[in-house]
């Protein structure tokens, strides 16, 4: 039987430099299809100068901001720097975009609506095309040499992936790892996608995968507890329908929203309260099943295998471990020659 053909990309957030360099270096080394970088401003650096520093860093995977918000940047401002980052890139560079989560908590700035998000991406987009467009009442062009950057989109709820659907280039679901909930969105973009005169082949669609190596399956996930509360209190902050979520967890979620903190969102350092969090709520179990892959190498490669099956064929690997280098070089050598 041949290797499913999966494409695989993971991120981190930078803090310094020099050690960045490094992990694009082994990034690359190790056959990552995509390097990525988040946008939480009060948490770690800013990822336009991220972006340049991969640019120029790497010659052949892609690179990309998964994800930034409307809220804390003009569209014409991001769009010209993404403009200069596709130059350096070569054409790898690709703009994730969601309503935004710890970069607005942390500095008391509200969610974007759907309209705001619509917007938004529609003006980046054009404006990345070269095209003049309307926000806000205002006339837009670039008057520089655009360059195309797709335009991907977190989309974790109904409205979000029928938006996804009318106008990104890609999506990136989280807790969709299992087959209800992969096709669950997948329908719903789907029917943005028909809606705007568009299909599926039309999008890319990535999946967040949390991945912790360890002796035992159980072990990672325990490590991971405090991503799992974070992914939980992101997915379920707005609502709870559309997101094949059992009615006697809704309870549960409500409190862990009311309890988390944002603070320390995807911090594996300095998160404990929200570990303790998703411990006490008993929620482990059936958010692991939806958004981590942990074990030992022969383990993940088993869960790559049975999340394939379900659906997923691109997964964005999130590193939340010590040893990032470590992990990557253990991806080159134990896990990635399964699939290729």
């Amino acid at each position: 039987m041949s290797a499913p053909t999966v494409q695989f990309g993971t991120g981190t957030t930078v803090k310094d430099y020099a050690w960045y360099r490094e992990w694009l270096r082994v990034g690359e080394g190790a056959g990552f299809d995509l390097l990525s970088t988040g946008d939480s401003q009060s948490l770690w650096a800013d990822p336009f100068v991220s972006m340049t520093v991969a640019a120029m860093e790497t010659t052949r995977p892609r690179i990309g901001v998964t994800v930034s918000n409307p809220m804390t940047r003009h569209p014409a401002v991001v769009a010209s720097a993404l403009s200069a980052i596709q130059q350096l890139a070569d054409g790898r560079a690709i703009y994730g975009l969601s309503s935004g989560d710890s970069a607005l908590r942390n500095i008391g700035v509200r969610p974007a609506t759907v309209a705001e998000l619509d917007e938004f991406g529609r003006a980046v987009k054009g404006l990345c095309d070269g095209d003049t467009v309307d926000y806000q009442g205002t006339s837009l062009v670039q008057r520089w040499e655009a360059r195309h950057v797709p335009l991907w989109m977190a989309a974790e709820g109904p409205r979000t992936q029928r938006l996804a659907g009318q106008i990104a280039d890609g999506v990136v679901l989280s807790n969709a790892l299992t087959r209800d909930t992969y096709e669950l969105a997948c329908d719903t973009v789907r029917a943005g996608a028909e809606e705007a005169g568009r299909s599926m082949d039309d999008i890319e669609v990535w999946c967040m995968a949390a991945v912790c190596l360890a002796d035992t399956e159980a072990d990672g996930i325990h490590q991971l507890r405090f991503q799992l509360a974070g992914t939980a209190n992101h997915v379920y902050r707005f609502h709870m329908d559309g997101k094949a979520l059992p009615e006697e967890l809704k309870p549960k979620i409500e409190e862990l929203q009311r309890h988390y903190d944002s603070r320390h969102h995807a911090s594996r350092e300095t998160a404990d309260h929200n570990a303790a969090l998703v411990e006490r709520l008993g929620l482990i179990d059936f958010l692991a099943a939806r958004s981590v892959l942990a074990g030992p190498p022969e383990r993940v490669v088993e869960r790559i295998h049975e999340v394939v099956e379900a659906g997923p064929r691109n997964l964005l690997m999130s590193q939340f471990v010590v040893d990032q280098l470590g992990f990557m070089r253990t991806f080159e050598e134990k896990i990635l020659p399964a699939f290729r």
